[in-house]
């Protein structure tokens, strides 16, 4: 009884201390305040409509916590996708909020609140992932079943209620009953919607993982951690002579 009463205490110190010990990018994300700079499209990436189709670059600026990733230097050469065909990118800085997926791995986790984008649920946003995740530089700009820029983005901007107005030809894409996703997805939304609803929406991307993240607990952390791990140790030595 002796050794219960005393391993109790220390065993709750070494939890605490390891909770403390959880980085910032384990937790429940809700939508995160940041800029996203438009920074234009990549080469070679089709039409769809008479109309060029991502991926396009950015600058995101202010999300780089919820990304996993360190630092605040401003994510400068980010592949960011749009959503809706109806809106258009904003060729300069502009407020947006980010909005994490639920179905991250790698300790980015969302919270189920997209009540910042204009969907307000995942669900499409997930397929819109799926396509991209598939994406294939080097196929042609044309033909049916490619996973190219202009069958991809057309899917895309079909799925979220795009009808155009132009001549292009594209495919469109059949996606799987289950959908499984290899990436961190982020929903980037103009802070906004309702007051600009020019303002494109955009999916972006990170693949970072538990091993790979630069996101490294405070110098005091470790201090918690060691203590939790010596109070365990001496729990252990104190069980032992008993």
């Amino acid at each position: 009884m002796t050794i219960r009463r005393r391993t109790a205490p220390l065993m709750a110190t070494f939890l605490f201390a390891a909770s403390l010990a959880v980085p910032a990018s384990l937790a429940a994300q809700a939508p995160v305040l940041g800029t996203v700079d438009f920074n234009g499209d990549l080469s070679s990436n089709g039409t769809v409509g008479g109309y060029a189709v991502s991926p396009y670059r950015g600058a995101l600026t202010g999300f780089n916590a919820q990304f996993g990733v360190g630092g605040v230097t401003p994510l400068d050469n980010a592949i960011i996708w749009c959503v809706d065909f109806r809106n258009w990118a904003n060729s300069s800085a502009d407020s947006y909020f980010s909005t994490a997926f639920t179905t991250n791995s790698g300790g980015i986790v969302g919270n189920g609140d997209f009540s910042k984008t204009r969907r307000n649920s995942q669900a499409d946003y997930m397929k819109a992932a799926w396509l991209i995740e598939h994406y294939d530089a080097t196929a042609a700009i044309s033909g049916a079943g490619l996973f190219n820029a202009e069958n991809i983005q057309g899917t895309i901007w079909n799925m979220f209620g795009g009808t155009f107005d132009g001549t292009g030809d594209f495919y469109t894409l059949t996606l799987p009953t289950t959908i499984t996703l290899t990436r961190n997805w982020f929903v980037l939304s103009d802070d906004n919607v309702d007051g600009e609803a020019s303002s494109q929406e955009y999916l972006t991307y990170t693949t970072a993982s538990p091993s790979t993240t630069s996101v490294v607990p405070e110098p005091s952390t470790y201090a918690l951690m060691g203590a939790g791990l010596l109070a365990l140790g001496v729990a252990s030595r104190r069980r032992k002579r008993s």
